[in-house]
């Protein structure tokens, strides 16, 4: 099967669960932003863990020439089939030259959308991946975005017809909550201690602003300036969900595409499971951080992976 690019959307790549492990050589994690509703989305479309998918900004078209099985997960996700609404978070089956638009009603929210079958494209570095700062992974190997015009082939999915029956959905209430009125934890980091209790306070307790600098690399926020008493320090590893604090006293959180190395001092990490949500923020939103104890972060993750196992097991 063939999928055309018929329009390419703001941007859109190829990912998958990324360079898991290479960051000791020099590459970046890459992946999902959304780790969260990527797993739905290929789930959803009888995929296996780790298959590729699109990651959409704007609203992107396709166009398959053969009978399929797709869905599409998100903050606030759209769906049409040949112009007619289809609902997301749910299996969808196509025919043969259906055209596809998928997108989010949040102009620069991620919308993935997983279409069922064995995706033929490059593994570069462990990962299809694409990373345009390193000019890695992608369609050709160069870390480009999907261009109009585009076709990447997949093969057909065994899985499909034995299920075409059982068609899989979550339900509304279940679906990944993008509120970020909830705050954004954090698990302190062994750096803590080298900004002060004063600053540590007026980091949970202040609203801090989504910026318009935000990217795959890392998010920055606009809010009170938090200081450390670190005035240099030597590069060392960073981890995804880094609150990194530069000079300016203005937190970034690193985000999948970032540099393998740091020297910026950090106040700790963002608890995976909120790296889904913050990933989904766009510019002008506001966030609040609040500080989080690392064995009960550890605890959230293991029992929102079980819960998610689980009812997977209940749609198979």
């Amino acid at each position: 099967m063939k999928v055309e690019i018929t329009n390419k959307g703001l941007l859109s790549l190829i990912i998958d669960g990324g360079r898991v492990g290479r960051q000791k050589d020099g590459f970046c994690q890459s992946g999902p932003m959304d780790e969260l509703a990527y797993s739905w989305a290929n789930f959803l479309a009888f995929n296996m863990d780790n298959t590729p998918c699109l990651e959409v900004m704007g609203n992107i078209s396709l166009q398959v020439t053969e009978a399929c099985a797709i869905a599409a997960t998100g903050r606030d996700v759209t769906l049409t089939v040949n112009g007619e609404h289809r609902p997301n978070y749910t299996t969808v089956l196509l025919n043969a030259f259906d055209e596809v638009s998928v997108g989010s009603a949040t102009l620069g929210c991620k919308s993935y959308l997983a279409i069922s079958g064995n995706w033929q494209v490059p593994d570069v570095v462990g990962s299809a991946s694409t990373v345009m700062r390193e000019g890695l992974g992608g369609l050709n190997e160069n870390g480009q975005p999907l261009q109009q015009g585009h076709v990447i082939e997949i093969k057909q999915n065994s899985l499909l017809n034995i299920e075409r029956k059982r068609l899989r959905k979550l339900h509304q209430a279940l679906r990944p909550k993008y509120n970020l009125e909830i705050p954004i934890n954090v698990i302190p980091g062994y750096q803590i201690d080298r900004f002060s209790n004063v600053a540590q306070q007026l980091f949970v307790s202040s609203e801090y602003t989504v910026t318009s600098s935000i990217d795959r690399m890392g998010y920055r926020f606009n809010g009170p300036d938090i200081r450390s008493s670190i005035d240099t320090m030597r590069s060392e590893a960073v981890h995804l969900g880094a609150v990194q604090v530069p000079p300016d006293g203005q937190p970034i959180v690193m985000m999948r595409d970032r540099q393998t190395l740091g020297g910026y001092p950090k106040l700790g990490c963002v608890n995976p499971i909120d790296i889904n949500r913050l990933a989904q923020a766009v510019p002008g939103e506001k966030i609040h951080f609040a500080f989080q104890n690392n064995e009960a972060a550890r605890a959230q993750c293991l029992l929102a992976t079980s819960r998610m196992r689980q009812l997977q097991g209940e749609m198979l």
